[in-house]
């Protein structure tokens, strides 16, 4: 009987599959292309929407041996099943204030309690790996002030040779093959769409890149792009941040061609920063006191990427052990693999959503 069931969830998994295959790159080329744009998403493919394929998902999930594949199924498709419910649609719809904020947190709660048993945050953490078993990350005692200069042109150029020679530089330290293409920006936020793993990605990167703080970005970004191209789907967002933040730690060795001296400050206010929206956001949807809270409007992430703050914090404390791990210029593939130890944890933490 087990083996039976094993099949049947298998051979559904397949056809999910195939589908996402199917509908999912032309997909993320167009939200790749809007985002640069500042256009609206477009809408998230069919199939997942469907209450089946977050079935088969959680199914999968308590087997072994599909555990990675229904891990990766459900991350993407419980997202989608919070976001699309009307409630949390009509919240998100709101002027963002701290009150709509919590309003927000609120609905996402209630339709990740009907779908899965637990609050949205909760979920959202299991899912993407930040509550497994990791050393607690220290918590600075107050948010450092912005850094001067950080966003300053410095006069260091980053052009389109310089990219592509990073990212050369990149490929074959690594060890990766696959597409990397590049769209400029004029407002949006640099982003890596993953395309297909281990085959295109697409890194939106500013239009110009002339401060330090653009520099880290399009590190940040490329180190993102290399995960994708090294590893199959389902990265963990704290394993795929963290690998991130292990490339473009670049940016604070004097060596690097990108070097900035700002770096290292603007790491621990990154670090700090993170540290802060995390509690506020573990603690919705109870208001912050206005003494809490780092401005007078709800921060983009809080309200568009939710859990992501959690990745933050713990991203850094691994980042900094893969680098004592494989030092700053690994042989190629001891990144996959270094990280690859920990996806597997995440996917066996992950067997009873």
């Amino acid at each position: 009987m087990e083996a039976c069931e094993l099949l049947a969830i298998e051979h559904r998994l397949d056809r999910i599959e195939a589908e996402l295959a199917r509908e999912l790159p032309p997909h993320l080329r167009a939200f790749a292309r809007a985002h640069a744009q500042g256009a609206p998403a477009p809408p998230a493919p069919d199939v997942l929407h469907r209450q089946a394929t977050l079935a088969t998902a959680r199914a999968a999930l308590v087997h072994p041996v599909l555990a990675d594949r229904g891990l990766a199924l459900l991350q993407l498709a419980a997202p989608v099943a919070i976001e699309s419910d009307p409630a949390v649609i009509a919240a998100r719809s709101a002027p963002p204030t701290w009150e709509a904020l919590a309003a927000l947190a609120a609905a996402r709660d209630a339709a990740a309690l009907a779908r899965f048993g637990r609050r949205a945050i909760d979920l959202m953490h299991r899912l993407h790996g930040s509550a497994v078993g990791l050393p607690a990350a220290e918590e600075p005692a107050a948010l450092p002030p912005p850094i001067a200069g950080w966003f300053e042109p410095d006069g260091v150029a980053v052009d389109d040779r310089a990219i592509a020679r990073a990212w050369e530089e990149l490929r074959a330290r690594h060890g990766i093959d696959g597409t990397v293409r590049f769209e400029r920006a004029t407002a949006a936020r640099p982003r890596a769409f993953v395309i297909e793993p281990r085959r295109e990605v697409i890194v939106v990167i500013p239009a110009q890149i002339a401060t330090p703080a653009e520099r880290f970005a399009v590190l940040h970004e490329l180190g993102h792009a290399v995960l994708a191209l090294a590893l199959p789907a389902g990265i963990p967002r704290l394993v795929d941040e963290a690998a991130a933040a292990y490339v473009a730690g670049a940016i604070e060795r004097a060596t690097d061609p990108w070097y900035s001296p700002l770096a290292a400050a603007a790491r621990a206010r990154r670090r700090a920063l993170a540290h802060c929206l995390d509690r506020i956001e573990r603690a919705l949807p109870e208001i912050p006191e206005r003494a809490s809270r780092p401005a007078e409007h709800p921060p983009w992430a809080l309200w568009h990427d939710p859990g992501a703050q959690a990745a933050y914090v713990a991203a850094e404390p691994l980042a900094l052990a893969i680098e004592r791990a494989i030092g700053p210029s690994p042989a190629p593939g001891a990144l996959a693999a270094a990280v690859a130890v920990r996806c597997e944890a995440i996917a066996r933490a992950t067997q009873m959503i």
